[in-house]
């Protein structure tokens, strides 16, 4: 993105120079650059922040980035004009959050790869990829106890997927691991408390 281009005012506008952020964060994150790739995706917010298709979308959105609960239409949120522009919105929003939560699970940045998950599915609840990574992300938190349905949902919805699958089996593995050291856990401590 040249610094040197006119900044958009049109709708159509925001919508191409956001999607041109978002095709330069890709870029980045193709080349491993994750950090570099985050700091784009952010900047798509500059330009589609205020656009929205519906109340109760941005009501979500708002939330799930930790805004406060009451949202109401005034100031600078722009209603677009057309259900393409409403769609192309949506798309950036769920893409570019399900983008963020990627980089930052490269990055080993567990919480922030799962509040931009929040994020995605706060627009979309159906996005596979965000449900993934959002169980990824409670994994790695060592919440598998939430990460599992998830899991089970983002496996049921692309069972082609060998990465959801994998992690499914690994969080599956984990959780039985964990219940057989809990079993031994109380084994010892009941054998302490009436041994000699």
């Amino acid at each position: 993105m040249s610094a040197a281009a006119p900044l958009p005012s049109t709708v159509p506008e925001k919508i191409s120079f956001a999607t041109a952020l978002k095709n330069e964060g890709n870029e980045f994150f193709k080349a491993a650059e994750y950090k570099k790739a985050a700091k784009c995706y952010k900047k798509v917010f500059l330009y589609i922040n205020g656009l929205h298709g519906s109340d109760s979308q941005m009501k979500g959105f708002m939330q799930a980035m930790g805004a406060s609960s009451r949202w109401d239409d005034t100031d600078d949120n722009v209603k677009v004009g057309g259900t393409e522009d409403e769609e192309a919105i949506k798309k950036l929003k769920v893409d570019v959050n399900a983008n963020l939560s990627m980089a930052y699970l490269k990055l080993e940045d567990w919480s922030k790869a799962l509040q931009y998950a929040d994020a995605s599915l706060a627009v979309d609840p159906t996005s596979c990829k965000s449900i993934y990574r959002k169980g990824l992300a409670l994994h790695n938190l060592q919440r598998n106890d939430q990460a599992l349905p998830l899991l089970v949902q983002a496996n049921e919805a692309d069972p082609s997927n060998k990465s959801i699958a994998r992690t499914l089996q690994v969080v599956r593995k984990a959780m039985k691991e964990k219940a057989k050291g809990d079993k031994q856990k109380e084994k010892e401590m009941f054998s302490g408390a009436f041994g000699s």
